[in-house]
């Protein structure tokens, strides 16, 4: 299936079998709070166990109680940026195979070569309408 256009696939990664509660659990990480909060209430409502936290220290706190299976990480954040938290993600054995995906207003062709060093799987701009991301996340999950 060709992706939606404002979307991309990195990697082959799925998470089919390794559900590990009744919802998925999705960790959103941006520093726009009310865009993370808005992302994370569509997200809930869409079935998933939603979270979010503004900006990489927070994150890495968060998943030391409460271990995402798929993380939207927003590019550009002030002190740790979505590469830098991304790295640490796959550095961190208990998220090292969890599905991690960019979701930032900066086009793919300027963020794919270093978010695929970084361990990113895949790319969804911010602004497509929100089944446009839905539509990746059901990718990653089978």
């Amino acid at each position: 299936m060709a992706p939606l256009p404002h979307t991309a696939r990195w990697t082959p990664r799925v998470l089919s079998g390794q559900k590990t509660q009744s919802r998925h659990r999705l960790l959103v990480v941006d520093d726009h709070e009310p865009g993370a909060a808005a992302l994370t209430a569509l997200l809930s409502h869409s079935g998933y166990d939603a979270r979010f936290v503004v900006n990489g220290l927070a994150a890495m706190a968060a998943i030391s109680a409460w271990t995402p299976e798929i993380a939207l990480l927003d590019i550009n954040m002030p002190d740790m940026d979505g590469f830098a938290v991304a790295r640490r993600l796959r550095q961190h054995v208990p998220t090292r195979h969890i599905a991690i995906v960019a979701f930032t207003a900066q086009d793919e062709s300027t963020i794919r070569a270093n978010g695929i060093a970084a361990g990113f799987d895949g790319y969804c701009q911010k602004g497509a309408a929100p089944d446009t991301l839905l539509h990746l996340l059901e990718q990653i999950i089978h």
